[in-house]
Parts: structure tokens; sequence; C-alpha cells
């Protein structure tokens, strides 16, 4: 009988889910398995994952050259190599971009008040 894919409708395995959602890039993780090498010298070895764990997360990286800020709801990114100001709201919503910090106050009120800029 043939391999047939699985139905996407069955959930993940969870080293799966670990994969997609619970890890970052740089993160330390012991992986355990089995390598084997098949009877074909050129043909890749194949590994067996039998668990995946994170043992420490990849630190933050922090940006250089940028500064952000929080005002109430709305987050600031100030950058050193641009005048305009690319504005959020702290959930991770797009306000709009203000063309110079001067600006930053009249693109939140418009935003409150329903114009899309």
């Amino acid at each position: 009988m043939p391999w047939t894919r699985p139905s996407s409708a069955r959930p993940a395995p969870p080293i799966t889910e670990l994969l997609l959602t619970g890890i970052e890039f740089g993160d330390l993780l012991r992986v355990t398995g089995t390598l084997t090498q098949s009877g074909d010298p050129a043909a890749p070895a194949r590994l067996t994952v039998d668990a995946l764990e994170v043992l420490a997360a990849a630190p933050i990286p922090v940006p250089c050259g940028l500064v952000f800020d929080r005002y109430g709801p709305y987050v600031v990114i100030f950058n050193a190599d641009r005048d305009a100001v690319p504005v959020f709201l702290a959930s991770g919503a797009w306000v709009g971009e203000a063309a110079s910090a001067d600006l930053i106050g009249p693109l939140t009120d418009a935003y409150e008040n329903g114009d899309a800029r």
C-alpha cells in the first residue's frame, strides 16, 4: 500500500508544535535520538528525534541605532538614520508613520478620531 500524507485535521505531534511555536533562532537545544546510515555511503544519514528540549532561550536582540519609546497605548520607534517615525499600538497594530517626531501627536489624534493615515 502506498504512503499517503496524514490528514491536516490531525493535531500536530508535540515535537512539531515545539518546533513551530516554542523555539526561536539562537535557542540552545538538546536533541536526542538515533542517527542511522543507510547501506549506501553516498546517501545522507537519517536522524530520528526522540526528544527535543530548550536548554536556554536566546537573548533578545537589541537593535542598534533604534530607540523604542512608549506613550500610553502607543509605541514609537526612533531611527537615527530616518526622520520618519513609525507608530504602533502596544498590541502591535499599525497606527501610521509620522513624518517627524513633532507630528506623532497629530498622528495619534487622527488615529483616535478614526482618520486613517
